[in-house]
């Protein structure tokens, strides 16, 4: 064999590996390189897990294809839209197999991910239309900027993400698939050959493995809200305590199915008591550390809801980034007397999130968590006023 057909097969054999570990992953088994050859007992396979193992069998029929047609010949000049569909296809199949492997065999959502498999979706994408055509610049940024919108359509089609997520992500990924396929279009003498593009393929995935093997420990946030409230902190405290029962919200990121709070009700008083907070998407289980009659209440978290429920054409998705990924850790509400004689009310939560690179991430998770704030403390005002107005110096309403 030649060096070309070398290289085709180390990297068809790289894509192979990978997808053996995503289908023992989506099966249960447990983390590993070679986590296919361990013993474990399959998990029964949901509608997500079925459509997933079809998107991975697709993807080797396409790489198996791209291997043959580059074992046999050299590429023959295809008509441009052909070679436009095929670039999208191979940069979305790049994305689709390390997507596999790092969400649901490494369970990394991190740089590998984020940054990485965009820049080469792009880049290969270009690889592969420019194979056999003269690419222009404009024709390469059209591939990049196509490749990861395909992949974001494969995304949704084969159960791995809804379209929250994505959108989401779709300011990072489009501009760095964009930067990868005009280096492609740069280095095109060296790079558009398929022995390149089933390396990349094969090799990407390993990004995440590497990720969750040396990756940093998770950051704990703190996000903090205020509100002026024009009743005493006596008033607001008791309304604090009090059951609450939330209305419907009008923000669209609550409406697009990010979690959003409902009920809320304390059992017990003072420290040991626990408080139960129904969200959209399940339930917050919060026991009390810090019960300072009239200025603070602190709890922990026992556990969390899921945070949002992703739009799907599927009854229901579970990604593995719904699971502790974004994790409230503890929460606070703090009274404080103005001199005027009314309440400023703090709302404060302490947050994990596992997602890199973290800035971007929090940018979302703290505007998120604000505007949960915003909902809880405008109804702990509209129920400290619901009978009238107070009387800034005491507990007494002041008669209309």
């Amino acid at each position: 064999m030649n060096g070309r057909r070398w290289w085709i097969v180390i990297g068809m054999a790289a894509v192979l590996h990978n997808a053996l570990r995503a289908v023992a992953a989506i099966l249960g088994a447990p983390w590993g390189v070679f986590n296919y050859l361990s013993f474990f007992e399959p998990h029964p396979l949901t509608q997500d897990g079925i459509v997933e193992l079809v998107g991975l069998g697709l993807l080797v029929i396409f790489t198996a294809a791209l291997s043959f047609a580059g074992w046999r010949k050299r590429p023959t000049p295809q008509p441009r839209l052909s070679s436009l569909l095929c670039g999208a296809a191979a940069g979305g199949a790049l994305g689709l197999l390390a997507v596999y492997v790092n969400t649901l065999t490494d369970r990394m959502y991190g740089v590998a991910l984020f940054i990485a498999v965009p820049f080469l979706v792009g880049f290969v994408a270009v690889i592969v239309r420019g194979i056999d055509t003269e690419l222009t610049a404009r024709e390469a940024f059209s591939t990049s900027l196509l490749s990861v919108l395909f992949l974001g359509c494969l995304l949704m089609a084969f159960a791995i993400e809804g379209a929250v997520c994505l959108a989401m992500a779709l300011p990072i990924a489009l501009p760095l698939a964009i930067c990868g396929g005009m280096l492609a279009y740069l280095v095109k003498p060296m790079a558009h050959r398929p022995a390149t593009f089933l390396l990349l393929v094969g090799l990407t995935p390993f990004g995440g493995t590497l990720e969750r093997s040396f990756g940093p420990p998770a950051e704990v946030f703190t996000v903090t809200t205020s509100l002026d409230i024009p009743a005493s902190p006596e008033r607001v405290w008791q309304t604090v305590l009090q059951p609450a029962k939330l209305s419907a919200p009008t923000h669209a990121l609550f409406r697009a199915g990010i979690a959003y709070p409902l009920a809320s009700h304390i059992e017990g008083i003072g420290p040991g008591a626990t408080r139960y907070c129904d969200f959209s998407t399940g339930k917050l289980v919060e026991p009390v550390l810090i019960w300072k009659e009239g200025s603070q209440l602190r709890f922990t978290v026992r556990s969390n809801p899921l945070p949002m429920q992703e739009w799907t054409p599927y009854a229901q998705i579970h990604p593995p980034h719904l699971e502790g990924f974004l994790a409230s850790r503890q929460g606070e509400f703090r009274l404080e007397r103005l001199s005027n004689g009314s309440t400023r009310l703090y709302a404060t939560t302490w947050y994990q999130h596992h997602m890199w690179p973290a800035t971007y991430w929090r940018t979302w998770s703290d505007y998120t968590i604000h505007r949960v704030h915003d909902m809880v403390l405008a109804n702990v005002r509209d129920r400290a006023l619901a009978t009238g107005r107070w009387n800034l110096r005491g507990n007494e309403p002041l008669v209309r």
